[in-house]
């Protein structure tokens, strides 16, 4: 049953549009890169999230998962009931890069036209100022909920997710019912990501001259060979598996190539070692086990493959040297694909608040890329959707940007979800 009109028109009433962009600009100001280099890091966006959050009144906790990388848990025991639903936004943004290539400073948050430009505007500062100020206006309305909600701000989602990690592993996400993941998917409700499966293949040979390569072995075919038969993996899922209708293809993308695998590398000497990574991204109906045994013969088969290719070479020209190449497979990352079945109540509600703000059919998809939804929903099995304001092209580009119209209209969606979500 939907709320009542004069309820959702008291919590919309009570989103203040002046507010969310004041708050979005204030946490795009604060440089939250994670650089041990230069000394940037999440602290002073945490700090500033903390604050606002406790003016608010609501219940705020703040974790050290690492050095300068916190965690912020802002709570509101709405009333009594079963649900608790998250909102989970990330405090971390990528490097700007080279800033002289930006039209407009990365930390300034200029408005043009109706768009903010900044690094985080898009991924996901704006969103992550949408939920606390969703949040807040439920709080500020009076309306009656059930259940609670938690908004997640977390450390260190642009790497190697150790803030929903330690989130999850505090126990925090274990009376979680359901999740709202807050990012850039231009209005889309998200019940599907893609998995991931990252991977580096190191080929040892021999070091040598360049001018006398016999004296060496080289692992230039070893990296040869193990990109096509890469391209050849993902050629059988792609003809296995078809196209996913809201994640699109599988992919089996190498995207490092060392040689050497560290150190300078010269013109006229032949590395002894090279280094590959690969990013799997991986659909429903694939298996990452079978994947991983596919990884694995694929070494072993490329291994003898060139071993013997060099001694029939060898052969050839009358020489005799060791032909020791070796072939090794780590395993770097592995998450599942998620998936949401669109009548958790979660999406029913998020479907619900979509209609009721855009006054439209709402449009489902899914996430090219992981995020910190994936371990909430793969280690403690919690329905997720992903959603939010922001053209999905633009995180991590110079000049990034979002649309404060469509900013506004997020916050009021993310309030109606959780006021459909959590009604008594």
């Amino acid at each position: 049953m939907a709320p009542a009109e004069k309820i959702i028109k008291k919590v919309l009433e009570a989103i203040d549009p002046e507010e969310l962009i004041g708050l979005t600009a204030d946490l795009v100001r604060i440089n939250s890169v994670w650089d041990p280099v230069a000394g940037t890091n999440e602290q002073g966006a945490a700090d500033f999230v903390a604050r606002w959050a406790a003016g608010q009144g609501f219940d705020v906790l703040q974790e050290t998962v690492a050095p300068g990388r916190p965690n912020v848990i802002v709570t509101w025991s709405a009333g009594p009931g079963e649900r608790t639903l998250m909102f989970e936004g990330h405090t971390d943004v990528v490097t700007p890069g080279d800033v002289s290539r930006w039209r407009y400073e990365p930390f300034k948050a200029h408005i043009i036209k109706g768009r903010m430009f900044g690094r985080g505007t898009n991924d996901t500062k704006g969103n992550l100022a949408a939920m606390l100020i969703a949040m807040t206006a439920l709080k500020r309305s009076g309306v009656k909920l059930t259940g609670s909600i938690i908004g997640g701000v977390l450390c260190d989602e642009e790497d190697r997710m150790l803030g929903v990690r330690d989130f999850i592993d505090r126990g925090h996400a274990d009376r979680i019912t359901a999740a709202v993941i807050c990012e850039p998917q231009d209005g889309l409700i998200c019940t599907a990501q893609k998995g991931a499966l990252r991977a580096q293949f190191t080929i040892a040979g021999c070091m040598s001259h360049g001018a006398m390569p016999l004296s060496g072995l080289n692992t230039a075919p070893g990296i040869a060979k193990l990109i096509r038969r890469l391209h050849d993996l993902e050629v059988t899922a792609v003809k296995k598996q078809g196209r996913d209708e809201n994640l699109g293809w599988p992919s089996f993308t190498p995207t490092v190539i060392q040689a050497p695998a560290s150190g300078a590398p010269q013109l006229n000497v032949m590395p002894g070692e090279a280094r590959i990574l690969v990013d799997i991204r991986t659909i429903p109906g694939q298996s990452h086990p079978a994947i991983i045994d596919d990884l694995t013969g694929m070494a072993a088969e490329i291994r003898r493959e060139i071993r013997d290719e060099y001694r029939q070479y060898d052969n050839l020209l009358g020489q005799q040297r060791t032909h020791n190449l070796k072939i090794k497979l780590d395993l770097l990352t592995d998450r599942p694909c998620t998936l949401t079945a669109r009548d958790e109540p979660v999406v029913l509600a998020a479907d619900w608040a979509t209609r009721q703000v855009t006054n439209r059919e709402p449009g489902y998809g899914g996430v090219p890329g992981a995020t910190n939804g994936t371990f909430l929903w793969a280690l403690k099995n919690i329905p997720i959707v992903t959603m939010g304001a922001g053209d999905r092209q633009v995180p991590h580009q110079i000049d990034e940007w979002v649309d404060l119209d469509q900013l506004v209209e997020t916050a009021k969606i993310y309030a109606l979800t959780a006021l459909h979500y959590l009604q008594p």
